[in-house]
């Protein structure tokens, strides 16, 4: 998938916007997204302070730019670009949205 906007928000939803897919859903129901924060975490910089739980918002736009804000606003977040170890990471969770997705709309 190409062109889309995925959020990890720090209260407990996850989404992703694209053309072909629109989803929001809870978090702790989605099992992808605890390792790719994980992944995402490793790749701060070493003076940066922010702490894997404790983040506003984590920020996914089309494999290339990945923005961390912190929940605390003294806290500065932190930006990964182009890193292709977290494209398998970030694919199995749009594969995951994908079916939430379908199950949604069986439900409704």
């Amino acid at each position: 998938m190409e062109n889309f906007t995925i959020h990890i928000f720090g209260y407990g939803e996850t989404q992703i916007n694209s053309k072909d897919l629109s989803v929001k859903v809870a978090t702790d129901s989605l099992t992808n997204v605890e390792s790719l924060v994980e992944a995402i975490f490793t790749k701060k910089p070493e003076d940066n302070t922010s702490t894997v739980d404790a983040y506003h918002s984590i920020n996914i736009f089309s494999h290339k730019n990945i923005h961390w804000l912190s929940k605390d606003k003294d806290v500065k977040g932190f930006q990964v670009k182009d890193e292709e170890s977290l494209k398998p990471l970030i694919d199995a969770l749009i594969a995951e949205l994908e079916t939430a997705k379908v199950a949604e709309a069986a439900a409704n």
